[in-house]
């Protein structure tokens, strides 16, 4: 029996004018972006269309990356605040855009690793619906 009766946090629930048409979210997760120096807190949604990610304070509130913008994700450990070295942090979620940039979430590693096939699958069906609408 255990001394304090915790409830596991709640998944975040996301405002409904943030979707899309046709979009759904699949699932939600409490995660932190790591940014340079910056570790914002905030929530981390996956959808059938993009993942979304919603900081808890600060003026850009939201940042958006659809799945056909997506050129490799993975799982790795964080780079540190200088030089770019591994952290002290566990593994992270890592995804890099066609363009370049990329993007760090922290979150809890088993929910990482569920939820990094899902993305893959997600940016696969993407790069094919891309390659379809070109031909």
């Amino acid at each position: 029996m255990p001394l304090f009766k915790r409830k596991p946090p709640a998944a975040p629930l996301i405002p409904v004018d943030a979707l899309k048409s046709g979009e759904e979210v699949e699932r939600s997760v409490r995660a932190t972006l790591l940014q340079g120096r910056a570790a914002i807190k905030g929530s981390l949604y996956m959808s059938n269309r993009r993942l979304l990610f919603q900081s808890d304070k600060g003026e850009a509130r939201w940042l958006v990356v659809p799945y056909d913008e997506i050129k490799s994700v993975g799982l790795y450990p964080a780079p540190r605040r200088s030089m770019g070295a591994p952290g002290s942090r566990g593994q992270c979620l890592f995804v890099e855009t066609e363009k370049g940039e990329q993007v760090w979430w922290d979150f809890d590693d088993k929910e990482e690793r569920a939820r990094l096939p899902l993305v893959q699958e997600h940016v696969k069906s993407a790069a094919a619906a891309v390659v379809r609408d070109a031909d």
